[in-house]
């Protein structure tokens, strides 16, 4: 079925803004906290809303109604100015954007750099784009794309079936996903931002996972039971073809591949079912080395492509799942979104700035399920999706290769 029918969803899903206080600041104090107060005024509401929202899902950023260090955006048709007069976090730049959203998003970033300097903050929101699943459409879980403001969704497919893995293309032109259309799971492709999803892989027998693209757009990694009683790893090229097996196991289960940034490995989940722990391998294949995880269940890798050291990963700990960041040069060990007793965090996926990541939330009590912006600097945790799309779940994110 054609699924480039036009559905645009804009609205704002990310919750109220903090609190609109006047508050004495303290400049001195904010560069020591790396903590700024800062205030957002402009010619277009919709658009110093829009930068309002996306400073306030940042970790460094308390947005306010009135403050000493004060951000103007000043916009003329598709150009903007983005400008900041206190002597401490001085600048000024002009932007360009095709429309409201492109141009807040640039906005943000503009303002993120240039109040950020000393703290070497990089751009987080225009770059950075998101695929996800979301029962929007009718129960069914379909892709979906939007940027992190979450203003401009569309959907990918309308397959009317159960879809899973979302996974972006090198390119940001397409994403790859399992799909159960014909009954049993196939690798399906749907172009970005539009057009008709189609097979990629298919006819393989048993569970299939993944179609997680290389950095340099040349290869696919996934997981298939195909030539076996449990899912092995596989590599083949962009389309699908000269598929090779480079890991297989009779009693483990492999999943959930991903490409280190310079393609040369590949980290994957593996062990039996309900304890699985994280390996590398070459991407070429060979023996594979376990990473040191702190123990206990460790799953849904994903590798920071704009930081080699660091990967993200799903972790099982006091009856909850959490997503922790593991530095692979220091061996250290930090979670970025701390599960509670009433909201278990999982699946995260790195964002342009190699800080954020998009994280899959889930209330534990029911089956409810959002997206949610995680700082793993700060351990902020911000809503990203609201009730209007339903359940949005599995995320990955693109953006440009550096």
């Amino acid at each position: 079925m054609r699924t480039s029918f036009f559905l645009f969803f804009s609205f704002l899903a990310i919750g109220q803004l903090p609190a609109q206080v006047r508050v004495e600041q303290d400049v001195n104090a904010e560069l020591a906290a790396q903590r700024i107060q800062v205030e957002v005024r402009g010619t277009d509401a919709e658009v110093v809303s829009l930068v309002r929202a996306a400073l306030a899902m940042h970790g460094n950023f308390t947005v306010v109604s009135s403050g000493s260090v004060r951000v103007t955006v000043d916009r003329a048709g598709n150009t903007a100015r983005v400008s900041c007069e206190n002597p401490s976090f001085a600048f000024n730049t002009e932007i360009q954007g095709r429309d409201v959203s492109e141009i807040s998003l640039q906005a943000a970033d503009a303002t993120v750099v240039g109040l950020g300097r000393r703290f070497n903050l990089k751009p987080l929101f225009a770059s950075t784009r998101i695929a996800f699943l979301s029962t929007f459409g009718g129960g069914k879980r379909d892709v979906y794309a939007g940027s992190l403001l979450m203003n401009n969704v569309r959907p990918l497919t309308q397959l009317r079936c159960e879809n899973l893995g979302p996974r972006w293309s090198a390119d940001g032109n397409r994403v790859a996903f399992v799909s159960y259309a014909k009954g049993l799971p196939d690798l399906y492709i749907a172009p970005y931002p539009f057009g008709e999803a189609r097979p990629l892989i298919a006819g393989m027998r048993g569970s299939l996972t993944g179609g997680s693209a290389s950095p340099d757009g040349s290869r696919l990694a996934f997981c298939s039971s195909n030539q076996g009683k449990t899912l092995d790893l596989y590599v083949s090229d962009a389309n699908g073809g000269a598929r090779r097996c480079i890991l297989r196991t009779d009693d483990r289960v492999e999943s959930d591949a991903s490409w280190s940034p310079d393609t040369t490995q590949i980290v994957f989940a593996s062990g039996s079912s309900g304890s699985p722990r994280l390996y590398i391998i070459p991407a070429t294949g060979g023996s594979p080395t376990q990473l040191s995880t702190g123990g206990g269940y460790a799953s849904e890798p994903c590798w920071n492509r704009a930081d080699r050291n660091l990967i993200c990963f799903t972790q099982a700990s006091e009856g909850t799942n959490s997503v922790a960041v593991l530095d692979l040069a220091k061996g250290a060990l930090t979670v970025a979104a701390q599960g509670t007793g009433g909201v278990a965090y999982s699946r995260g996926a790195w964002c342009a700035d190699g800080r954020h990541l998009v994280v899959q939330s889930q209330q534990r009590a029911g089956d409810r399920y959002w997206l949610s912006l995680a700082d793993s600097a700060t351990g902020k945790i911000t809503r990203l999706t609201g009730d209007q799309l339903k359940s949005c779940l599995q995320p990955d994110c693109w953006f440009p290769r550096r």
